[in-house]
């Protein structure tokens, strides 16, 4: 019998505050027996406003029977308001028509839809701002009464800035850095917090801590500061009802006090904190508490339909690390956490009349120079005009006996930390340092027989925890920012090794809220810049609005997100187009009968950070544009807009977009493939290979060539950003998995294990990173070059072709290289997939997991059927392709093939 279990919407688990009109309901099916082919043939999801309700069988919605082996996007119908709580449950039948029983219940509840629902007032703490000036965080309070038994309690809350609400001297919930960093002046989440459990019958306070953020903090490389405002602000409606249905509102108005005499003396996402212990302002999130010196707050104005629930994941703490204590060649004390990560760090301490006044610094590094001492210099800005990144905590000692930090309005980027002025021997039990990230759940995991490679997907999924901080950021420490294109090469192993539908989705509507008017998509979203730059609009990068919903689709089968970014697409590609138009005075007067559709003007980052490229390369693009990198792009999201047109319905748009696909593609063949390609560059045979760029009859001549300048460069990789993520998948393609492997496998620079041989944790900016003397150069935690990965879950393991979200897929596992055994698992949407393989007794020994209610194609790394010693007797071997391979429903299937054949 199958049972639903693990109840989702909008696969959260029982999210809170969402503003979809119409969320999207999935389950899990398992089953308590062994039999093969188990599969669902309908459903019936039951929803009502309370689980007595449920229990009484007095529904809200009772969708009946449906006939459908769908179990993942069901779309909730009834229509929904502000402030609806749905709980709901669903049975299942299977194959054989028997009936489960219904599964445990679920809910969520929507927030507030629009600025009707708000009565609250946007408050300023501070009474005075100075754009130039630097101010500590406020603090503001409200005393409230309870009258009577609370049915409930929700608080609803955001800010210009950072906040964190407390009631009754308790804080409100575990999301950090609330509420999140978005295109603010388009898009401002709010949270939404269950508080009943906070309140008490009688008196009762409500404080909140104000800092500067994302807002008004520094941001990017620039470190501009003031983006979206040079005021903070607070929003905060806390709605109580009681058993007998009364309503009372405690709303941010006029009647706050503020203060700015709390401990937070300084505040930036970028520079750091200072915290002083002596400004202590007393019980002042509690009730009594005594605040005639506190002073008013100004009301602020705000656009209210700006602001949006949070429709994703929060950002929480996950891991915790205890220090070594290091003592550095210069006399310095160091603290090695042994990871590279994204977070900030608590510590306690004893203080004392003597010591009184102290102020004990720590800053934030990524790295040990080449003597073994702390550094930032790596991470400096490329002018000395801008602002050094400090990463700094300042926290100045208090005379009382204990005493305990951590880190609030900021996040670093950080392995090591540099502590100065400790005053006495510090203990690593003394310090610890947290993780912090969107709260995504890991859905992927891969090992092999190689521990380097292992490593290197550890290293991978660090960077990617350390990056995916509500966006999807390029590092923790120097840019901080969402930059699109690190986040297009990354998106489809990013989405195997853990949960990224809603994190992706919410970072879409932040880069859909930075487009302008004429399609073009900035380089960077939300945008710290108020307007577009030269380097906007860049090929590779803007082409993110299209790969990412495109490749989202793919691994989660939801067409939601498809509609969502449609218009986003079609402009972006209309803008890519009508560039094309605008032909570079070099060409002005090419024989190229396609030339319209050749993008040779505006600048492009092309292959970044490509071995070899030099300040010239830049220079390059500046003045005689990229055209091979844009109109590839170009080409291939003409080409994959088509096929989203088709799947949308738009059957008009799909002959359109197939049409100008076909033509940038005989562009790009006249341009740069009629003589050949002839260069050391591997990207120019990678993208053009991948793309479809080439005709059928001249591919595999293109492959050779690749994988004869791969052997002629020692079997190292030379790649960038944009062509890295291809590279092995179309030298496995054509033939040349050995070369795939080796390009894996290779130890020295520039390469994937050079790093992990140099100890890294997580995945750098550039191939040196540290050079062989120790140096550290760029970024240490750039999750771009980690896309190499899904090569591994693809083909090494071979879990790949997606379709509906993996209820039809194929398991074609590569074995090669040195590895003697690989095993991957993915958690999709519809089953946790299990593929490895291991040689035993010199005999390959192939098992899959194939999850209820899907299909897959098993194909075999081996080319007749009889050298397929062992079967499951469920399986009709075939041969296709020079491949044997089965076609099969869900269970556990082995395979064993004899080597000596093979």
């Amino acid at each position: 019998m199958l049972k639903p279990i693990n109840l989702k919407t909008e696969l959260m688990n029982n999210p809170i505050g969402i503003t979809i009109k119409q969320p999207k309901l999935s389950w899990s099916l398992i089953s308590d027996s062994n039999k093969k082919y188990q599969k669902q043939s309908a459903f019936q999801i039951i929803a009502a406003e309370s689980e007595e309700n449920l229990r009484k069988e007095i529904y809200i919605w009772n969708s009946g029977k449906v006939f459908s082996d769908n179990i993942c996007h069901i779309p909730y119908e009834p229509d929904l308001q502000s402030r609806s709580r749905i709980y709901w449950c669903v049975k299942v039948w299977d194959q054989d028509g028997q009936e489960s029983d219904y599964s445990d219940i679920g809910y969520f509840e929507t927030g507030l839809f629009g600025k009707e629902d708000w009565s609250a007032k946007w408050i300023n703490p501070e009474l005075e701002t100075n754009p130039e000036k630097r101010y500590p965080a406020s603090y503001v309070r409200k005393d409230f009464k309870v009258e009577g038994k609370l049915k409930e309690a929700k608080l609803y809350a955001t800010a210009c800035g950072l906040y964190e609400c407390y009631i009754n001297g308790k804080r409100v919930g575990n999301q950090v850095l609330t509420p999140g960093t978005t295109q603010y002046n388009k898009r401002l989440q709010v949270q939404t917090y269950d508080v009943k459990d906070y309140i008490f019958d009688g008196d009762n306070a409500v404080g909140v801590v104000l800092g500067d953020g994302w807002f008004r903090g520094m941001n990017g490389m620039n470190r501009k500061r003031n983006i979206y405002g040079d005021n903070i602000a607070l929003l905060l409606q806390l709605e109580l009802v009681y058993e007998n249905g009364v309503r009372k509102t405690v709303i941010s108005d006029a009647s706050w006090k503020a203060s700015q005499g709390g401990f937070i003396r300084f505040n930036d996402v970028q520079q750091g904190e200072t915290y002083d212990a002596n400004f202590y302002l007393g019980k002042w999130s509690e009730s009594y508490y005594d605040d005639s010196s506190w002073h008013g707050v100004l009301e602020y104005r705000w656009d209210n339909s700006t602001l949006i629930g949070s429709n994703s994941v929060p950002i929480t703490e996950h891991e915790q690390f205890k220090p070594k204590i290091l003592s550095t060649p210069n006399g310095e004390t160091v603290l090695d956490f042994g990871q590279n990560m994204s977070g900030y760090v608590s510590f306690d301490i004893k203080g004392s009349k003597e010591i009184k006044g102290t102020c004990i610094t720590l800053i934030h590094g990524e790295a040990l120079d080449e003597d073994g001492n702390f550094t930032l210099k790596h991470l400096e800005p490329l002018s000395e005009k801008k602002p050094h990144m400090k990463q700094e905590v300042n926290y100045i000692v208090s005379e009382k006996a204990n005493q305990y930090y951590k880190t609030s309005m900021t996040v670093f980027g950080f392995r090591y930390v540099l502590l100065k002025n400790w005053p006495y021997e510090p203990f690593p039990e003394d310090f610890t340092a947290y993780a912090v990230y969107s709260d995504v759940s890991e859905t992927g995991s891969f090992t092999c027989s190689d521990e380097l490679i292992n490593k290197l997907v550890l290293n991978t999924k660090w960077s990617q925890k350390s990056n995916f901080v509500d966006v999807p950021t390029d590092c923790p420490t120097r840019e901080r920012s969402g930059y699109t294109g690190d986040a297009q090469v990354y998106v489809e192993t990013g989405t195997m090794l853990m949960d990224g539908l809603q994190f992706f989705r919410k970072w879409l509507a932040d880069l859909r809220a930075t487009q302008s008017p004429n399609g073009k998509i900035a380089n960077i979203a939300p945008m710290p810049d108020k307007k577009f730059s030269f380097f906007d609009g860049s090929a590779g990068w803007g082409d993110a609005i299209v790969i990412i919903p495109y490749k989202l689709y793919k691994q989660y089968g939801d067409t939601q997100v498809l509609k969502e970014n449609y218009d986003s697409m079609k402009a972006w590609v209309d803008f890519e187009l009508g560039e094309a138009q605008k032909s570079h005075l070099l060409r002005k007067f090419s024989r190229n009968r396609y030339k319209k559709y050749l993008w040779d003007t505006g600048f492009h980052w092309g292959e970044w950070l490509e071995p070899g490229q030099t300040n010239a390369y830049i220079s390059n693009i500046v003045f005689f544009g990229c055209p091979e990198t844009a109109t590839a792009y170009m080409h291939y999201s003409c080409k994959l807009l088509a096929e989203v047109s088709e799947i949308l319905g738009y059957k008009e748009n799909a002959k359109k977009y197939a049409k100008a696909a076909e033509n940038s593609k005989k562009a790009y063949q006249y341009e740069f493939l009629r003589n050949n390609i002839n260069s050391e560059r591997q990207c120019l045979y990678v993208r053009p290979l991948m793309f479809g760029l080439l005709e059928k009859e001249d591919e595999q001549k293109v492959a050779d060539n690749l994988n004869s300048l791969v052997i002629k460069n020692n079997y190292h990789i030379n790649t960038g950003f944009l062509s890295t993520p291809f590279i092995c998948e179309v030298l496995e393609r054509y033939g040349y998995l050995d070369t795939a492997y080796r390009l894996l496998e290779q130890k020295t620079i520039p390469s994937w294990l050079y790093a992990v041989t140099k100890g890294a944790t997580t995945i750098w900016e550039c191939w040196d990173g540290v050079n062989e003397e120790g140096k550290p150069k760029n970024s240490m935690n750039h999750y771009a070059y980690g896309a190499i990965i899904g090569w591994l879950f693809r083909s090494v393991a071979g879990i790949k072709e997606p379709v509906d979200g993996y209820k039809k897929f194929t398991v074609a596992p590569k074995p090669g290289g040195s590895l003697t055994r690989a095993e991957a698992t993915y958690n999709s949407i519809n089953g946790q997939i299990k593929s490895k393989w291991e040689y035993i007794d010199n005999k390959l020994h192939v098992q899959v997991d194939v999850p209820v209610n899907t299909e897959a194609t098993i194909i075999l790394p081996v080319d007749l059927i009889e050298k397929v010693v062992e079967f499951p007797n469920d399986c009709n071997l075939e041969i296709q392709n020079n491949s044997v391979y089965c076609k099969v429903g869900s269970g556990y299937y082995s395979f064993l093939i004899d080597k000596r054949n093979y």
